[in-house]
């Protein structure tokens, strides 16, 4: 029976399309995050900006983030805008990616350079597309620490067939303990896919940055 490795555990529904397949599904969080308490906000801020859900979680659990509500906020990722629309925030604009955020930013380059201070909320594993892009056009930017992500490392007994991957830190925590084979290999992200490829070559990029877009893609595959 084909087994398929989650690094990320799945809900119930999320297995059910790939259970429909008849597979054997392996799940193991390959990274764990932990929340950080946000000591202090220094407003005001022209803009928020997000690139995970973990990072809005934090900063909602901020007693003074009630007050920033009418601050516009940017975002990375459907779910991460959908929890700050859930939490009252007017999300101004929202990419599934960092660079396709980027690219928004400097259509009107002049707007965020002008503004007084922006407030960047960051987890330890941050990627550099963002902050490279504040440094290099002298966009006035608070990175505040809202989470804290921590390799979670296992071996994993049974030989896959096919492996999901959600992060390029959970890539880096799988190959910790086991060994690269000739899985195939579904990635959530284009980031996610550019650490994979150094270690496979047969990957699969889902077609959008989602948990059930990556299943989706799988579920294709098995059905090829």
């Amino acid at each position: 029976m084909m087994i398929v490795l989650s690094t990320k555990k799945l809900s119930d529904a999320q297995k059910a399309p790939l259970l429909a397949q008849g597979v054997t599904i392996v799940e193991h969080d390959f990274i764990r995050t932990l929340p950080v308490k946000i000591k202090e906000l220094n407003p005001p801020y022209s803009a928020l900006v997000f690139t995970s859900k973990n990072a809005v979680n934090s900063f909602l659990q901020h007693p003074e983030a009630e007050k920033l509500k009418n601050v516009p906020v940017l975002c990375v990722g459907q779910k991460t805008a959908e929890l700050l629309t859930e939490a009252g925030f007017t999300v101004e604009h929202s990419e599934p990616y960092a660079a396709l955020l980027v690219d928004y930013m400097k259509a009107d380059l002049a707007r965020f350079q002008q503004m007084e201070k922006i407030a960047f909320f960051v987890g330890t594993s941050k990627l550099p597309t963002l902050p490279n892009f504040f440094a290099e056009n002298a966009i006035n930017v608070e990175e505040i620490l809202a989470y804290q992500s921590v390799p979670a490392p296992r071996i994993i007994d049974e030989q896959p067939d096919i492996i999901l991957f959600f992060s390029p830190s959970a890539i880096v925590s799988y190959c910790i303990c086991n060994l690269v084979r000739t899985e195939k290999v579904f990635c959530i992200g284009t980031t996610t896919a550019d650490t994979a490829q150094h270690f496979w070559q047969d990957l699969t990029i889902a077609d959008v940055p989602t948990i059930d877009s990556v299943i989706e893609g799988v579920v294709r595959s098995l059905k090829a």
